[in-house]
């Protein structure tokens, strides 16, 4: 059943990483050619300045790259995404009905869909959100990189201790108030984690000249919050599709356990 399970999951991941594409093509690629074009027009404003000019050679064309290469790589993403979603969902599901809970697999499947977009997504956005070209600095993009996926482990962590803790004392405090306990655990644990994070504030300002006059101007502060934004949706997208993909091709048999299945279960513990 678990080889099934991740057959889905790529499947699903497949799926939402072209859905995803297609969305970020119509939607993020104009905000990311003016983003360029803005970085290219200030680029020649500082040579005018300077006098120095220098002329950047692209290997692969914007064409190429915006179709086949973002296109490849959202879709391998959504892949590979699927599949972790499809090796969790294993996980989770066999240790629910380890201890004898009867379960929904489609409210699992979703639910675990949920948590994989905040811990992996939503959390290390708002921690490090997502740039556009020309804004962010050469000299710190490995620490950026870095601390944004040292945000993304320990968020991932977190959330996987919160329901391992949720699980254990349901038990005995009751499921709602295992969960909301675990939830605001979470939430506190991450948040003094992105705080304690370094923060980077480098989106380009207003150029000025030798005589303080403005010769350029400031990063369009919408082309930016569009392109954050958008990014998060697509991000959505692709967690949704995932979800919903997975759900919709559980097999019959595996969605809802039934009590013949749990004294079964129950029987194979003894």
């Amino acid at each position: 059943m678990e080889k099934k399970y991740i057959a889905l999951g790529v499947a699903s991941g497949l799926i939402a990483g072209l859905a995803s594409f297609a969305y970020a093509r119509m939607q993020i690629s104009p905000l990311i050619e003016a983003a360029i074009g803005y970085e290219e027009g200030r680029a020649h404003a500082e040579s005018l300045l300077t006098g120095e000019h220098g002329h950047a050679h692209e290997v692969f064309s914007r064409q190429l790259q915006e179709n086949v290469g973002a296109g490849v790589g959202t879709v391998v993403f959504g892949t590979v995404m699927g599949a972790l979603f499809a090796v969790a969902f294993s996980v989770l599901l066999a240790v629910l009905r380890r201890r004898q809970m009867r379960v929904d697999a489609r409210a699992v499947a979703a639910l675990l869909a949920v948590a994989a977009s905040v811990s992996t997504t939503l959390i290390p956005s708002l921690a490090y959100p997502p740039n556009p070209p020309g804004v962010g600095l050469e000299e710190t993009i490995g620490e950026r990189t870095s601390a944004y996926l040292a945000v993304v482990v320990v968020s991932v962590v977190l959330i996987a201790v919160a329901t391992a803790a949720a699980l254990r004392f349901a038990p005995r405090i009751g499921a709602w108030q295992a969960s909301m306990a675990a939830v605001a655990g979470y939430l506190l644990a991450v948040t003094a984690v992105v705080a304690l994070m370094p923060s980077f504030h480098e989106v380009p300002g207003p150029m000025t000249g030798p005589d303080g006059d403005i010769v350029f101007p400031g990063f369009p502060a919408e082309v930016l919050s569009d392109f954050r934004i958008g990014s998060l949706v697509t991000q959505a997208i692709l967690w949704t599709v995932i979800a919903a993909g997975f759900v919709v091709m559980l097999p019959r048999s595996s969605r809802v356990d039934s009590p013949a299945s749990l004294l079964g279960a129950m029987h194979g513990n003894r």
